[in-house]
């Protein structure tokens, strides 16, 4: 009898402190993305970008992960500021057990407070197009594994690639021992256009000093299709690289940028362009020193523009102590610049500017801010 109270007492006990927790979750998950199509048991979904506080286990053992990241949420940050939780809690089973909350929507990178741990990572993920199927119950290895077998086995009959960058997402408090909800889910290869008569391409220009560099950092990125060398920013039509390197045109070296704005958003180009380039030096890059290689950003309209120049303030003061000397100007034309300057970098990899300059530039941009590359 007594055993028996005792195991109803702990029971209870047990409910309203997880019931009492919970309370304090924000469980407006389908906020985070919405359901493109259904195949079979699997949902194809459009995920928009967000803000994500992470914590990577050195060893890949995921049981005592949820504790380091939940302190961060909890208090143990700059502000002493507790972040309310959000559900799912994301398990990136391709990184090593990184385990992950989605932050509220009132938060920006500037404004978010920094953690006091230096091994939690805030980052943003791009918006990008996820597979997803779902189960109950507590989740394990076993489980976990043969979801994924099933989600493959239906993408692969209906053609749809993956990028095996799987996870698992838990939509309630680690806790909760009954009615779990949790769901594997993988970034795919699926084009929005084949269910949305929308066009979601546009281009940018930056110009970060050597072309050859800009294409470099920007090709490999997530939701960029094309990237063209080129010059822009002065006023003589069709330049050659000669006119444009021995100062005679006001132009600078450009990339041309397509990207696909439901894949990428313009706010993460511009903190690739910032953080891959020094924007505090007039006019020059390392030993690359000419109004060419100027670092500038051409926005095609008034809208762009604003964008542009907000983002470019917020970098200003939070990362570069107001010594940004990046020209915003308004795009009038582009020139691609001629045949040999296109993929330069990929075609030329062993030629000495290439081993000297972009590969170490390249290494670092994808090494801090991975989570924009393929």
């Amino acid at each position: 009898m007594k055993f028996k109270i005792l195991t109803a007492l702990i029971i209870m006990l047990a409910f309203f402190g997880i019931k009492n927790f919970s309370s304090e979750i924000n469980t407006n998950n389908n906020e985070n993305y919405i359901i493109i199509k259904k195949i079979k048991n699997i949902e194809i979904r459009e995920y928009k970008s967000l803000i994500y506080a992470s914590y990577t286990p050195n060893d890949s053992e995921r049981n005592n992960t949820f504790r380091n990241i939940a302190s961060y949420i909890f208090g143990s940050n700059e502000k002493n500021e507790k972040i309310s939780m959000t559900s799912p809690v994301v398990i990136k089973l391709h990184n090593k057990n990184e385990m992950a909350f989605i932050m509220p929507e009132k938060y920006t990178l500037q404004n978010l407070p920094k953690p006091n741990n230096k091994e939690i990572d805030i980052y943003i993920e791009p918006q990008n197009i996820k597979a997803s199927i779902s189960y109950s119950g507590w989740s394990n290895e076993k489980k976990e594994q043969k979801k994924i077998n099933e989600l493959k086995k239906i993408l692969k009959e209906n053609n749809i690639k993956h990028n095996n960058d799987f996870e698992v997402l838990v939509y309630n408090s680690p806790w909760t021992l009954i009615n779990r909800r949790n769901e594997i889910v993988v970034s795919i290869e699926y084009e929005i256009s084949n269910t949305k008569n929308i066009n979601t391409m546009d281009t940018i220009y930056f110009g970060s000093g050597c072309f050859w560099c800009t294409e470099a950092i920007f090709e490999d990125v997530i939701g960029v299709s094309n990237v063209r060398s080129g010059y822009s920013g002065g006023k003589i039509k069709n330049p050659s690289y000669r006119e444009v390197s021995n100062g005679l045109t006001k132009h600078a070296e450009i990339c041309e940028i397509t990207y696909d704005k439901n894949k990428i958003r313009l706010e993460d180009l511009l903190k690739i362009f910032f953080l891959s380039h020094d924007p505090t030096t007039l006019n020059r890059q390392g030993n690359d020193i000419g109004k060419h290689y100027r670092s500038i950003i051409l926005y095609k309209s008034g809208e762009e523009g604003e964008i542009i120049n907000d983002f470019t303030q917020k970098m200003n003061k939070d990362f570069f102590d107001n010594k940004i000397v990046t020209e915003l100007k308004i795009f009038e034309n582009f020139y691609e610049a001629e045949d040999y300057h296109q993929n330069y970098y990929k075609q030329n990899t062993s030629q000495s500017y290439c081993r000297l300059i972009i590969t170490p530039k390249l290494i670092k941009a994808k090494k801090e801010l991975k989570k924009y590359y393929k």
